[in-house]
């Protein structure tokens, strides 16, 4: 697939391109989804994580998700892994890995949002 990038790393609005990786599982380990022998199901992170379904509608969704991180230092360490994520992959053109990615994406953000919820 084609990708086109802004100067400021930013996917061109229309473009087709940014694929979020595993890479992100490095940095957003997958949340446990059995505490204590009891399957635990959480909401979405923000509203709207249902309706994502392209890539750049994830990449619009995860830099949202950003903006509820408690300081602006975290919320630029998280900005930057996504843009990078997304350079990285920008080539993936799979369409069931595309979306395994999308769904693991916000898994991964349900995680890390629920994390520093806990620490506040």
């Amino acid at each position: 697939m084609d990708c086109s990038w802004e100067a400021s790393g930013r996917p061109r609005p229309g473009a087709a391109c940014g694929r979020l990786s595993a890479a992100l599982s490095t940095l957003w380990p997958p949340e446990s989804r059995v505490v204590r022998g009891t399957e635990v199901w959480r909401m979405a992170p923000l509203p709207g994580a249902e309706l994502v379904q392209t890539p750049l509608q994830l990449y619009r969704y995860l830099l949202r998700c950003c903006r509820q991180l408690p300081t602006k230092g975290i919320q630029e360490h998280y900005k930057h892994a996504i843009r990078q994520s997304f350079r990285v992959h920008s080539d993936e053109d799979n369409p069931e890995r595309i979306q395994q990615i999308i769904k693991r994406a916000i898994e991964d953000a349900n995680w890390i949002l629920n994390k520093y919820k806990k620490q506040n």
